[in-house]
Order: structure tokens, then sequence, then C-alpha cells
């Protein structure tokens, strides 16, 4: 069964309910939402902007006139660089010309931000943890080019959501500087590669005077980076660890199950289990993304969840446990932005920093899917 276009997929799971009756929502949702003090209104925001990013592999790109006539829709504007919203579009995504010549792709504006975050530069090494389905590491290899010798590792434990990538960076033309680990991120230890085809990024000894360390073979990689030896000594410039989480503030992903059935919604992200160990597992994502991270490197942590606990009570336990983790800004790009909200028994300066420097965002105040964004510098020990 071939993969799954996940912007196809998006066309199909559009005609969502125009009006939602939150009476719809299951039991154990409403409970989650108050527990977690979210408002339930977020979920009766309709008719949120799309978002899509120019693919700068290609030539010919569309401009802002050309997206509106496409379209169909005088509702189309430039978010940064690249990266472009648009509403009420009369025309379908998949059936413009510039989506089926692929210099355009669908991301979420969540992905999007938390990749800018990055503040990405042309010989930066990148490592992805949670890279499923795909537009990230699209837009990773679109900002680190192809002038400088900067790659990116994406890393998803699940084989399948790795084809969708794979099937991604094939599609777009992206993937000379990728490659894909079927992995667990609370585990993957594999450093950047030492070269890119016969372009050296970093010196090393001789093999006689390095310690020997057993490879992992690539789910993919690109054919300039397929047989590294997997030894080098050296860590990632930038990790992003876009964390697995309970996906509350995506609302079309919550209300696609109106159509699908809440059945599937309650077995799939109510799960007890799963609620229990969302948090310990996003820490553990964090902490072995921060290992694999060198001094002086960034690492971005994001969800597109609502809740306190797997946003602002993470980002405060990371801090806790790692004093050499400094806080740094975030652009929000002039979106309207969410209060960030308050975690019980920390220090009053590590509250005020998670303040001023991290972003939360939601459909009420912000007109976008709910997430939340963090960067961290490592600082030299």
């Amino acid at each position: 069964m071939p993969p799954i276009d996940p912007e196809e997929e998006q066309e199909r799971n559009d005609d969502v309910p125009v009006a939602f009756d939150l009476k719809n929502l299951p039991c154990s949702f409403q409970k989650f939402l108050d527990d977690n003090g979210i408002d339930p209104q977020i979920y009766t925001v309709i008719d949120l902007p799309r978002y899509i990013r120019l693919n700068t592999h290609l030539i010919n790109l569309p401009t802002l006139d050309n997206l509106k006539t496409q379209l169909d829709t005088k509702q189309v504007w430039q978010v940064k660089d690249g990266i472009f919203g648009f509403l009420q579009a009369k025309q379908r995504l998949v059936d413009i010309e510039a989506y089926k010549n692929h210099t355009v792709f669908g991301i979420d504006l969540s992905s999007a931000m938390a990749v800018e975050a990055l503040e990405l530069e042309k010989d930066d090494q990148v490592l992805d943890l949670c890279c499923a389905p795909g537009a990230k590491l699209c837009m990773i290899a679109n900002l680190l080019g192809n002038d400088g010798v900067g790659t990116v590792t994406g890393v998803d434990i699940a084989s399948h959501r790795l084809a969708t990538c794979r099937s991604l960076v094939k599609k777009y033309s992206v993937g000379n500087r990728v490659r894909l680990f079927e992995s667990d991120g609370t585990t993957f230890a594999i450093p950047p590669p030492a070269r890119v085809g016969g372009r050296v990024i970093v010196e090393q000894e001789p093999v006689s005077k390095r310690q020997k360390t057993m490879g992992s073979k690539p789910f993919w990689a690109s054919k300039f980076l397929r047989f590294d030896s997997q030894d080098s000594p050296h860590l990632y410039d930038k990790v992003l660890v876009d964390a697995e989480c309970t996906h509350d503030g995506s609302i079309s992903h919550i209300l696609k199950y109106e159509k699908w059935g809440w059945d599937a919604f309650e077995k799939n992200f109510m799960n007890p289990d799963r609620l229990s160990t969302i948090c310990e597992l996003q820490r553990q994502l964090m902490k072995q993304g921060w290992q694999m991270l060198k001094e002086e490197g960034v690492m971005v942590y994001s969800t597109c969840s609502l809740t306190v606990d797997q946003n602002e009570g993470n980002v405060a336990w990371f801090l806790s446990n790692h004093p050499e983790a400094k806080l740094e800004p975030v652009d929000s790009l002039d979106i309207p932005l969410a209060k960030i909200k308050q975690v019980t028994g920390i220090p009053n300066r590590t509250q005020a920093s998670i303040n001023q420097l991290c972003v939360r965002f939601d459909p009420l105040v912000s007109r976008t899917s709910g997430f939340f964004v963090a960067r961290f510098k490592k600082k030299q020990a």
C-alpha cells in the first residue's frame, strides 16, 4: 500500500462540519479539557487559515498574485519569506498548478514556526527527532539549500510514517541532504554525518585512533549520505523536538473524528495509559535531543497541545534539570499570542523567563491551530 500523501489527506479532511455542537465531544475528552483548563470554545472556531511553503529547491516559483489567481481567492498573504497563508480558496490546493509542479507544499503553521525558530544556516547539521509526516523535513532542506554542507537527519519510530517522509522529500526533490532512520527518538544516538559525498563536514582522526561503533542502516538516505561511517565524534548544531502529544490544539485533526467516529478518537488519544505517560515520553525526547546537541547549539521544543503539563510544565522541568540550558526568544511572526500559562510550584524567575520567551497560540486569540514553541541554547560547560 503506497504511503498517504498528507496534503491530499488534508483535502479530504477539510469538509468538517461548518457548525459544531460541543455536546458531540466525548465525555472523556470533555473531562480532559476541564482537567487541563482548556476552553472548549476553541473547537467552535471555523475557517482557520491554511499555509503553504515555496519549494526553494526549484525555479519559477509562484508569486503572491499567482497564488491568489490559482487558489481563486484574494485572501492570500505572506507570513514570512517563502510562507503564505490563505483562506476561502475556491480551488483545492492539490488542484492548482503550483502544487502539481511541486513549487509549493502544504505545511502546518506550527511546523513552520518550529523550523523557523531553529534559525538555520547553510552548514548546520540538524536532527529532527520526530520527523513525520515530512513537511518539516522539506522546509529544513529548503532552508539549508545545496551551497553549504548542511544536512538533516530525520527520526521516527514507525516505518509507515517514514515511508510518507521519504515520499515527500522525493516528490519535492529536496532529499540531497536528507537521511531517515527508523528508531526510537528517546534513544537515538547516531551522530551527524562526517561528509556530504566528497565534501568533508568535519575532519576526523584515522579509524585506528577512534573507537568504532556499530552503525545502523538508514531507512532511507540520499546517495551523498548513504555510506556515512556513523562514528563522527561531533554532535548536531540544531535539534528539533516537535514532540508526540495529545494533539488537542489541532482543531481540524480533532473535528475530523466527527466524521470518522469518536470511538476511534477515544481509542487513539484518550487512552488512559497514553495520557498518563505522554509527558514522560516528551521529556525523554527532550533529554535525548539535548544529549545529541553540541555546546552553543540550539534545541527547539514544540507541541500542538494546549495543556500546561506538555508545554510550560515540560519547559520548567527541563530548565530545572539542565542548568546549562538557556531559553531564547521565539519570533511570533506578528501573529497575536495566547497567554502563557502558569506552572504550579516553580521559581518566579523560571515562570518569568517562560512568560517572556516562549510562545503559545490558540484558535480564539491567534486564529491558528493551538501550539507552543520554546527555544533552548546550550551554554558551554
